[in-house]
């Protein structure tokens, strides 16, 4: 099994994510290799107190097992000059190197490219030719070095000259590639001026193109009526910002897949080109004029001058974001869980819970001997020896909590080659530390490309398992705990996540129900939506509990709970409250709705039923009434559903008792 590594400095950046992303769509399964992903920043990082941690990712990728290195070269440009870039690379140059937008002079290099010189001269001809513009203005980002932020200008540059403009030097603004800093360089430039004295301004970046609108709107320059304005990158925010942003596509997604293409290429032995050219394109909306301003139907005019829909609104792109609500819940269950204090055995030992819940096909924690120091100004070393402490799969626990663990040489392996040796896929490398000690990485495999909220997700586990960690250490050097401590850290270990998730159903319990729906249905209140409170009671479970045996009963509140899951959205919360009876809240549900989730009910009970081996069809009665930010008390809300439900069931048995007398 070959094994991929991929650099990237920060996958919270959206460049670097969605570089990452695809290079993830290319290595699927079926292509036998191994993706390990790994945040790095970089050492001496100026920003953030810990940052540069993150470079122990970097420095566990040195391992022997590592075939090709995929390095997002361009992300490290920004912080790091061209010298200080080629020192970091180096010591990888001894395997095979793919990487994107950037040439290196190592000798095992490939490389990605696009083509900056002839876009720019696509777009200074339209600004010119179709919008009559003749003084533009430029947002760089040179100061931070960036070959890229060079490139960009330069091919400005003679763009205007080819075209027989004029460019001029003060004209020019630094933004660091950085939202914040375009906004604030282009306000004072702005304030320092009598007139505005251009009609269009050209971007290095998307960042910096929306930071300088927002700098003329603050001065009240009409975008694009009186500044045209074109940005570089089409990242997501170009397309529903406002006015929605006209710039040049470089196909980011597709430069990482191009990337992992040619990485995969090489591992099979095909001989590649040293540079490779991606396409890049300008889209014209909104801000250059192209694409009217009450125009909200999110399209784009291109070169060609057709009008297409813009591809990044999607049903992909709503689901994504109909996720996030699940992973909010995910996130308030991992908070809730690491706000009590637990020692590594009792950490580990709902580890294999916490895997079920953010759907990791598996989780290896690998910790060092003693936790090592290291200052921002100090090199990062790897020790020769580093032990699995457990190692979980397909929310298995293979390896259950070793307190002395198998030991490994992370610059051999980085795992026993028992574990995951044989299993492709996509893999976040992510060291764990806090403040100045590093104790060890973790190694998952995830289910999706999702990989910033994964990262957030491996932030809060990385931070509980080093207080974990700390605290082990502080009860073996004071082992005159008296028994009263002793007891209140086995209280520690009534997990948290078992006192908001019901264990039988693994849909929220009592408890996790009212506290997470009494906070929503208070943030439902302050945006002034409104949606629906269900109160459902599962028919004939006694009978059922009766004639079969509880263990059948619990099949049936199990299959239930899956149906009532399904059934709902998934921005819904359910929640068990107690034997058979389940709550419901769903904020923004309309009342058409309601038949269809009725519907769907019905089906999924014949369905499940049947594919679950019980003895009968399930059904379930639903009692349910509408709130309002002014009626959102949710005691109430549950006692006027329940009503209504006990109205639901008197018709039912009605209806039987006349089906029973005929």
């Amino acid at each position: 099994m070959k094994k991929a590594a991929l650099f990237v400095h920060n996958l919270t950046v959206e460049y670097s994510l969605s570089i990452a992303q695809g290079v993830a769509a290319y290595f699927t399964q079926d292509k036998d290799v191994q993706l390990i992903i790994a945040q790095t920043n970089q050492p001496n990082y100026p920003y953030g107190l810990y940052e540069y941690q993150y470079w122990a990712s970097a420095e566990l990728l040195k391992s022997d097992e590592i075939d090709i290195y995929i390095i997002v070269t361009s992300s490290y440009q920004t912080f790091t000059t061209e010298n200080e870039l080629l020192g970091l690379i180096k010591p990888f140059t001894k395997k095979p190197i793919v990487s994107i937008a950037v040439d290196l002079p190592f000798e095992k290099v490939h490389y990605t490219y696009t083509n900056c010189e002839k876009v720019y001269d696509q777009i200074i001809d339209h600004l010119k030719n179709v919008h009559g513009c003749s003084k533009i203005a430029f947002a760089s980002a040179n100061k931070t070095n960036s070959k890229e932020a060079k490139d960009r200008f330069e091919a400005f540059k003679n763009a205007l000259q080819k075209h027989g403009l004029e460019y001029n030097p003060q004209l020019t603004v630094e933004g660091f590639f950085i939202k914040e800093a375009a906004f604030n360089t282009f306000s004072e430039f702005l304030r320092s001026k009598n007139s505005i004295d251009f009609d269009a301004l050209v971007s290095a970046n998307d960042s910096m193109a929306e930071g300088c609108i927002e700098a003329l709107i603050k001065y009240g320059v009409k975008v694009p009526k009186d500044v045209k304005v074109i940005g570089f990158d089409d990242t997501s925010r170009a397309s529903f910002f406002s006015p929605t942003l006209s710039t040049i596509n470089q196909n980011i997604n597709e430069q990482g897949f191009t990337a992992a293409e040619i990485a995969h290429k090489i591992l099979l032995g095909q001989e590649q080109p040293r540079a490779t050219r991606t396409e890049i394109e300008p889209i014209y909306r909104q801000s250059c004029g192209c694409i009217k301003m009450n125009n909200t139907t999110f399209t784009s005019r291109r070169q060609d001058g057709k009008i297409t829909q813009n591809s990044k609104i999607n049903s992909a792109t709503l689901e994504k974001y109909t996720d996030y609500f699940s992973d909010e819940v995910r996130l308030y269950t991992l908070i809730d869980t690491f706000h009590a204090t637990h020692t590594l055995k009792e950490l580990f030992g709902i580890l294999p819970e916490i895997t079920l819940q953010l759907n990791f096909s598996s989780m290896a924690v690998i910790l060092y001997e003693r936790p090592l120091e290291f200052n921002k100004n100090e090199k990062i070393k790897i020790p020769d020896k580093a032990y699995l402490k457990t190692y979980i799969e397909n929310n298995k626990q293979i390896i259950p909590y070793d307190e002395k663990g198998i030991e490994i040489n992370p610059s051999k392996k980085l795992l026993p080659s028992t574990y995951i040796s044989q299993i492709s896929g996509t893999f976040i490398l992510h060291p764990i530390f806090a403040g100045i000690k590093q104790y060890g990485y973790l190694i998952i495999q995830v289910p999706n490309n999702k990989f910033e909220i994964h990262h957030i997700y491996l932030k809060l586990i990385i931070n509980a398992i080093a207080n974990s960690y700390d605290l082990n250490m502080t009860l073996t050097k004071n082992e005159a705990l008296t028994n009263r401590n002793e007891r209140l850290l086995k209280n520690n270990q009534v997990l948290n996540i078992r006192s908001t998730m019901d264990e039988l159903t693994h849909v929220l319990n009592r408890r996790g129900f009212m506290n997470r729906a009494e906070k929503e249905l208070k943030r439902a209140a302050r945006r002034k939506k409104s949606g629906y409170v269900f109160f459902a009671d599962m028919d004939g479970l006694k009978q059922i509990n009766d004639n079969y045996g509880h263990k059948i009963g619990d099949l049936a509140i199990q299959t239930e709970a899956r149906i009532l899951a399904e059934s709902f959205r998934n921005t819904d919360i359910v929640g068990r409250l107690s034997g058979d009876e389940f709550a419901i809240l769903s904020i923004g549900l309309t009342q058409s709705t309601i038949s269809t989730i009725r519907s769907r009910l019905d089906k999924l009970n014949e369905q499940y039923s049947k594919e679950a081996g019980l003895p009968r069809i399930l059904s379930i009665s639903i009692g349910y009434v509408p709130f309002s930010p002014e009626n959102s008390n949710l005691d109430e809300l549950l006692s006027r559903a329940d009503e209504k439900l006990y109205e639901e069931k008197e018709v039912k048995h009605a209806a039987q008792s006349n089906l029973d007398l005929h």
